[in-house]
């Protein structure tokens, strides 16, 4: 009899308590693993649809899935087992002339060294390393893709890890009919169906968030909780300002739900969780005070920031969000 992993125990019992899709649960399963089984609270933005207790229930499960396999691990010992595996699936990869080598990839496509290496700046071609040497996938030189294309769409696909990028364009996914994207290139209408979704899925491998807190800061306070919080899933190549407007916009993830209170003073902070990361890095900080009929705003820190301090009329609309809306509109307009 063939013993199960912790993994294929894990996803059996969330299949049958649970209607999760496949492809959510198996990312779930492994983010709990690898984070000594539990979920990082920077991840639960992505599971936002699942509910707490769901997740904490999960959570059991996949830690009682793992020691029943024999693989109740400590976090470290996970994360390496999970990267060995990965590393003997990139070799496949290798043996099985998926991926070439840099020097085959330009004899394929009949390039020179300096034109891979402009493809390689710009994204529209991507290398995967595999012990130490880079190789490119070999999809990416296949005649009967339409290159043009193809590297438009490994450029939308540049916030995501070089390796999900590969795993993207090969796999076949619900909301393209179940084809995959090399399958949709030929076509107009398919190609700009691929696109739409190739933007979407590239916006999830980064996160913005606003938040406010309620007085003046530098940095994001530890002891003291937010007066709103708000994230969106959008790409990292968008300017600030534009990412923490569609924030404020969108109506995705925001805590607390609203009704939402006047504030005269507070400081609004715009950070950004990259691939990899457990903890958002600050990027913008903008301490606010709202008069009657003016706001003013001293910028403390902003990549590029040109504006350091200014005032404007009020206009209506009181409420927190209201004015942070207002100021971040305004700082799209100036700086970006």
């Amino acid at each position: 009899m063939t013993l199960k992993s912790g993994w294929q125990l894990a996803m059996q019992r969330i299949d049958a308590r649970y209607d999760i899709p496949q492809f959510v649960a198996s990312s779930l399963v492994r983010k709990i693993a690898e984070n000594n089984f539990r979920l990082r609270a920077s991840e639960r933005f992505k599971f936002q649809r699942i509910p707490d207790d769901v997740i904490s229930h999960i959570e059991n499960i996949v830690h009682e899935s793992y020691i029943e396999a024999g693989e109740g691990a400590t976090y470290e010992t996970l994360r390496e087992h999970f990267w060995q595996q990965a590393l003997i699936g990139r070799r496949e990869l290798v043996a099985k002339r998926e991926l070439l080598t840099l020097e085959d990839f330009k004899k394929q496509v009949h390039t020179s060294e300096r034109q891979l290496a402009q493809l390689l700046r710009d994204g529209s071609v991507f290398a995967i390393e595999v012990d130490g040497n880079q190789f490119i996938p070999a999809v990416l030189a296949r005649p009967e893709y339409s290159r043009k294309r193809l590297e438009a769409v490994c450029r939308i696909l540049v916030p995501a890890p070089a390796i999900s990028r590969f795993d993207f364009l090969v796999s076949s996914h619900g909301n393209l009919s179940d084809r995959s994207p090399l399958q949709m290139l030929n076509d107009d209408d398919d190609f700009k169906q691929l696109q739409a979704a190739a933007t979407a899925w590239a916006s999830e491998w980064s996160r913005t968030f606003v938040t406010l807190f309620e007085g003046e800061h530098d940095t994001e306070p530890t002891l003291e909780e937010a007066i709103y919080t708000v994230a969106v899933e959008i790409d990292p190549r968008t300017t600030l300002w534009e990412r923490a407007s569609e924030a404020l916009h969108s109506g995705g993830y925001q805590w607390p739900p609203g009704p939402y209170p006047k504030s005269r003073c507070f400081t609004l902070f715009v950070s950004r969780i990259a691939p990899g990361q457990s903890d958002a890095t600050q990027e913008a900080c903008v301490q606010v005070v709202a008069g009657d009929k003016y706001i003013q705003i001293r910028i403390v820190t902003s990549p590029g920031a040109t504006l350091q301090t200014a005032s404007y009329t009020h206009g209506e609309g009181s409420s927190v969000t209201d004015v942070a809306k207002r100021v971040v509109a305004r700082l799209k307009r100036k700086i970006t």
